[in-house]
């Protein structure tokens, strides 16, 4: 029955997935204003990153990893907006009564999943509700997370996903490196915790860099919704990088390099990314690395897996397609 539940979640997706099904038709319609990226950033969500083709083993992983509750709140982030989907699975893996909070700015996959559904037990709510014995996960930035639990019961089992980057390691540097990262950073635009926002490269980041600038340039996929306070904070980082090394901007992205880092400032997660060499390795917290994108696992993947054995591995351009093992997130 549990397993039934997790299949009813993906095959609700596939709808999703589907521009010919009216809840696909219906997201295509209204999440480039809600999720802020362009229409063809959603497309590609839905259509190349949507987990709607899980393998038997990934599913009796995330079965494995779910602890049995009588019921199961979800409070969303709505930085990725297929997010849902995923969260949705690992909580019915847990529980037949399940309570979605989605983000206000961005409900779109949340409420068309649990349309589909139908089921009478598990519904969209504005409220966080969870009881004693009960499973409350949590997805967001941590300040969001420690607002929440900072009012919840005790007795209540929380599951917390805060915030967390994606590291892509280049061992190998080539075009065919940079076209591949390109792929993983211009999915939602660069705004989740498996985008690659630090890049470790061998050799000379700055010549890695222009490869990755010119990459993303010519990329078709627009860039979606950047008001003056997002500029505005990419034009401060651009300034502060062009200091220490350089600031490559397009129309649509960003790219930094720093030769010789005594730290890593993270760039705006705005299609933005920093590449640094080797030795940025040692500036890195192990404990917001979420996944590391690898060429081939050489010296350089090797040494960053030592040192965050809980991130999770990927070739360059998959970092953003993990399997539906579980949460995404495995800190």
């Amino acid at each position: 029955m549990t397993r039934a539940r997790v299949m009813a979640v993906v095959a609700a997706g596939r709808r999703i997935a589907d521009p010919q099904d009216p809840l696909g038709a219906e997201a295509r319609q209204r999440l480039p204003l809600a999720s802020g990226l362009s229409v063809a950033g959603v497309e590609l969500a839905l259509s190349h990153h949507l987990e709607t083709d899980p393998s038997d083993d990934d599913i009796d992983a995330l079965l494995a990893s779910a602890e049995p509750s009588p019921r199961c709140h979800v409070v969303l982030a709505s930085n990725v907006c297929i997010a849902p989907l995923r969260a949705l699975a690992c909580a019915v893996a847990s529980s037949a009564s399940v309570r979605l909070k989605p983000s206000r700015r961005d409900p779109v996959v949340a409420e068309l999943l649990v349309r589909a559904l139908s089921e009478p037990d598990i519904l969209v709510t504005e409220t966080i509700g969870a009881r004693s014995g009960e499973a409350l996960h949590l997805y967001g930035s941590d300040e969001a997370i420690a607002e929440v639990t900072a009012s919840v019961d005790p007795e209540v089992r929380v599951t917390s996903h805060g915030h967390g980057i994606g590291v892509a390691v280049v061992d190998w540097p080539d075009r065919r490196a940079a076209e591949a990262i390109a792929e993983d950073l211009v999915a939602f635009d660069g705004r989740g915790c498996l985008s690659p926002r630090v890049v470790i490269a061998s050799g000379d980041p700055e010549r890695f860099g222009e490869l990755l600038h010119q990459a993303l340039g010519h990329h078709p996929i627009a860039r979606g919704r950047c008001d003056h306070h997002d500029r505005a904070a990419l034009q401060r980082y651009g300034r502060t990088m062009e200091a220490v090394g350089r600031w490559l901007q397009g129309p649509h992205h960003g790219v930094a390099c720093d030769p010789d880092p005594e730290a890593i400032a993270l760039p705006p997660p705005l299609r933005s990314t920093i590449v640094v060499p080797a030795n940025g390795i040692a500036h890195l917290d192990p404990t917001l690395v979420t996944t590391i994108g690898h060429d081939g696992g050489g010296e350089l993947f090797q040494q960053l897996a030592e040192r965050c054995p809980r991130a999770r591995r990927a070739a360059l351009g998959d970092m953003q397609r993990p399997p539906l093992d579980g949460p995404v997130d495995r800190r």
